[in-house]
């Protein structure tokens, strides 16, 4: 493993404070083990950060979910304490190639996605990130100095980066999302945007079609050669039927993976037969079972309202909608206008439930709310009398229920293929 481990030896007299103990944090934990750098986590469930302590610590490094105006990181700038990302100090230890993963849907796949197919290309490549695993977990576990590193990144993680300087970044697209955090749908779209400003001067930088348009309407210049894909860049007949890509969502995801593998020397013919065994991560619009004549469709990554609303475009028909969660600062009235010619009946749960009802009634869609996702996927299916779709698809955050959205689709499964058993004449 080589890492720059040099990079701050002026500020080891003192240990590190980490904001979180989750992912994030434990993988910061990891990575001082390994160069012997005393550290103190602080959880908000368990301790507070004082001026007192704020003395005690050279720098803070801090998990995504605390905001650049949380209480603490006030008090460790005022104290005169530096304050860092966990992807702004990993990226320090590290000289691997880094190619940063952003935007509102469809980053997880696409990271996956590349990894894939550069493993299949036979190049060394590995995921970190927003993914689940922290990029200081993947630097202090050791990389061999050819790996690439495929970075999914959140506006979370985004927001004041100092020292993190992708070789390249796509940016998959952009759409309303995580105003509750930012305050703002120019703040979240700016979180995004310094991930752009961070990448190498020769570096590429690809995005979707909404990046742009979303930047020229309100008057944010684009980085100078930006590479701007469209979803129609395949012909229906060059996806395999039934292929994860042939979705709406994906398209968009399967063109902008063309572009960068092109860029990087891969061909059209060999990054198609790649595509044959790639499998997609769980819980991404995924058939699960069919009951009667009644499909299962799981999409629990849809946590905000474009994922849902792509969704959707995926059936010619009417379908029997579950979802509902936890908001995220997005109009309910968009999300409601906009799958009204889709939704004949809606399922709702979570902390929205009862207000977002209101609103679809009034676009006469018929509404039932649960208490539990159990009670909406029996209901669902009892409201089916004929051969349909019933499509979870939550359009929420997860965590008023859940732990997130992983454990959300993976108990959608087991309820689903519950319901299946009690249905499914036995022999014996």
């Amino acid at each position: 493993m080589k890492m720059k481990v040099n990079f701050w030896d002026n500020m080891k007299s003192k240990p590190v404070g980490i904001f979180g103990k989750g992912v994030s944090g434990l993988g910061v934990a990891g990575l001082l083990d390994k160069i012997d750098w005393p550290y103190q986590f602080f959880d908000q469930t368990e301790q507070s950060f004082s001026d007192v302590e704020a003395s005690k610590y050279s720098m803070v490094v801090k998990s995504p979910g605390f905001a650049p105006n949380h209480p603490w990181v006030s008090k460790a700038i005022e104290s005169g304490v530096p304050v860092y990302g966990e992807l702004d100090f990993a990226s320090t230890f590290t000289e691997n190639k880094i190619i940063a993963v952003t935007g509102t849907n469809g980053k997880t796949s696409l990271v996956t996605l590349l990894s894939h197919i550069w493993k299949k290309a036979g190049k060394s490549a590995i995921c970190a990130g927003n993914i689940g695993t922290s990029l200081s977990e993947v630097i202090a576990r050791g990389l061999n100095s050819r790996t690439t590193i495929f970075l999914e990144v959140s506006s979370f993680q985004a927001q004041k980066l100092k020292f993190l300087a992708p070789d390249a970044l796509i940016w998959t697209n952009f759409s309303p999302d995580h105003q509750d955090y930012h305050g703002s749908l120019i703040e979240y779209f700016k979180a995004k945007y310094s991930l752009l400003t961070q990448v190498k001067h020769e570096g590429l930088a690809i995005c979707g079609p909404s990046v742009l348009k979303f930047a020229k309407a309100n008057d944010i210049q684009d980085r100078k050669g930006i590479k701007a894909v469209t979803r129609n860049m395949f012909l229906e007949e060059e996806i395999e039927a039934g292929s994860f890509f042939s979705t709406f969502p994906q398209r968009e995801n399967l063109a902008l993976a063309y572009e960068f593998s092109r860029e990087c020397g891969v061909s059209k013919a060999s990054f198609l037969s790649f595509l044959r065994s790639y499998q997609p991560e769980p819980s991404r619009l995924v058939c699960v079972a069919k009951i009667n004549g009644i499909s299962f469709w799981n999409d629990s990554k849809a946590t905000n309202f474009s994922a849902t609303m792509a969704a959707c475009k995926n059936f010619p028909n009417r379908l029997i909608w579950i979802g509902g969660g936890r908001e995220k600062g997005e109009s309910l009235p968009i999300l409601s206008k906009a799958i009204k010619g889709a939704v004949i009946h809606a399922f709702l749960i979570g902390e929205v439930a009862t207000k977002l009802s209101v609103i679809l009634r009034a676009h006469q869609i018929k509404v039932t709310c649960c208490t539990t996702l159990n009670e909406a996927v029996k209901k669902a299916f009892n409201a089916a009398k004929q051969a349909t779709d019933i499509l979870f698809s939550p359009a929420f955050a997860s965590f008023d229920m859940f732990e997130n959205y992983i454990e959300r689709g993976n108990i959608f499964n087991k309820l689903v293929f519950d319901l299946k058993k009690g249905h499914t004449p036995c022999t014996q």
